[in-house]
């Protein structure tokens, strides 16, 4: 048999295991794992010394986000390329209403924008912010139609926010159809208190922003969410957690449940980025916190209390940030990240804490797969799955620089930082987009994911 790839002589790992084997693609699925020295196929690479892995899924990424002076930088083309440089094979992103938008215009808006332009699969999470009939009748519909994932805030009152009661009532919606909420956790009430006093007394550098979300805004919205899941049985993924703090909620909390996400931003920076001259380019909510938090959320992913990294991905540019660095109110929040999120959690995670391969399989890739409604169809090698698969080389040294960077923007989170492992190949649905770490995907486009019910962890 000629196969259209085969990937030869890697170590193969998923999140159970890892073994010596080659790895056939046929038709965009995986087509054969094994010995396949004596095989046929039309392309063929290399692996020897390598880690071949199931490509990494994004499951909080924001693309061609925002409006006017707002606006991300990237499109779904250019921000789905920096992805794949990072080893990143499919995302989901987030329908946010714009103004004058429902929950079910906004997503056509958005499927609009990617279809055609992303080199990647991609999907969205629905969106509430009104506990309307309109809107939460479009939201049923949704979880019924292959979006079973929806995104709440607790906060940003006015744009972002749906009040608590329409929270539990969207909650009680997503029990009832085997759906799951994905929860921004903080408290308006609080926020909104701390920001007043800080504008009042003249605190409004970057340093102040910190300071008025707390890691007690993050706990006291968390601990109210859960409750919430304990009494609906919605399932929640408590998304960019910063506090180690939260760690006792895991604890007790029902299996099933409760869920963490984790952005390798808040497990590598510190709170010292706000002291910086450009402190205001670390702007992000929550804020990034104090080393103590750091190492406690680390505790968090050796304790299995974390379930997800992604990304939180959102790339302004240093002049969108800089043009209100006196007043952190106005300042766009967010990092670009969506092309160093896997590495820097390898460089950092498997190569320096000693994480091993197959938990990072499940942090970037397996367990999104499964809380997504996409596996077996992706998070796996193995024949039947889509041919999404990264070759990572962990012996190359480098140093992160923004200059070196794909995403649509000119500032890096991580500028200097040391890193070990680079991902050499990246393909996705059987082509290959990034072939020794130069972008070659140019005629192939990925395709809007419908998903299934979370298969819970």
């Amino acid at each position: 048999m000629m196969w259209d790839l085969l990937i030869k002589n890697g170590t193969v790992v998923n999140s159970w295991g890892r073994m010596k084997a080659d790895v056939a693609v046929s038709d965009g699925k995986i087509a054969a794992v094994g010995d396949l020295r004596d095989m046929e196929a039309k392309k063929v690479i290399d692996a020897r010394g390598k880690y071949v892995l199931p490509g990494m899924i994004d499951s909080h990424a924001h693309i061609q986000t925002g409006v006017g002076e707002r606006k991300s930088g990237d499109t779904y083309y250019t921000g789905s390329i920096a992805a794949a440089y990072g080893g990143t094979t499919s995302f989901v992103d987030f329908a946010f209403l714009n103004e004058g938008e429902t929950p079910k215009t906004a997503m056509e808006r958005k499927m609009k924008e990617a279809a055609g332009e992303s080199v990647l699969d991609y999907s969205f999470h629905p969106c509430i912010t009104s506990m309307d009939p309109q809107s939460l009748d479009e939201i049923h519909g949704f979880l019924q139609s292959g979006f079973p994932s929806i995104k709440l805030f607790t906060v940003y009152r006015g744009t972002l926010m749906l009040e608590k009661a329409g929270v539990y009532e969207v909650m009680k919606m997503i029990a009832r159809e085997g759906g799951l909420a994905l929860v921004h956790a903080e408290s308006a009430d609080m926020i909104e208190r701390n920001i007043a006093d800080a504008i009042r007394e003249g605190r409004t550098d970057a340093r102040a922003h910190a300071l008025s979300r707390p890691p007690v805004t993050e706990l006291e919205a968390m601990y109210g969410v859960y409750a919430m899941a304990r009494e609906t049985g919605a399932p929640v993924i408590l998304a960019h957690m910063t506090t180690g703090k939260v760690m006792e909620l895991f604890e007790h909390a029902e299996k099933g449940l409760l869920f963490g996400e984790v952005c390798p931003h808040y497990l590598v920076l510190d709170d010292s980025v706000y002291d910086r001259p450009d402190g205001y380019n670390y702007i992000c909510s929550p804020p990034i916190r104090g080393s103590r938090d750091r190492e406690a959320l680390w505790d968090m992913v050796e304790k299995g209390y974390v379930q997800l990294i992604n990304s939180d991905h959102t790339d302004y540019s240093k002049a969108q940030k800089e043009r209100y660095k006196d007043y952190f109110p106005d300042v766009p929040n967010g990092l670009p990240t969506i092309e160093t999120r896997g590495m820097v959690f390898f460089s950092e995670g498997v190569v320096k804490r000693g994480i091993s391969l197959e938990r990072f399989v499940d942090l970037t890739s397996a367990n999104a797969a499964k809380l997504m409604g996409l596996y077996p169809r992706k998070g796996v090698i193995r024949p039947g799955s889509d041919g999404d698969l990264i070759i990572i080389d962990p012996d190359v040294h480098y140093q992160m620089e923004a200059a070196a960077m794909h995403m649509a923007t000119d500032f890096c989170p991580y500028e200097g930082m040391e890193m070990t492992g680079a991902v050499d190949c990246t393909i996705a649905g059987g082509a290959v987009i990034i072939e020794n770490r130069k972008f070659t995907g140019t005629d192939h486009r990925g395709k809007l994911m419908k998903r299934n019910k979370p298969l819970i962890p």
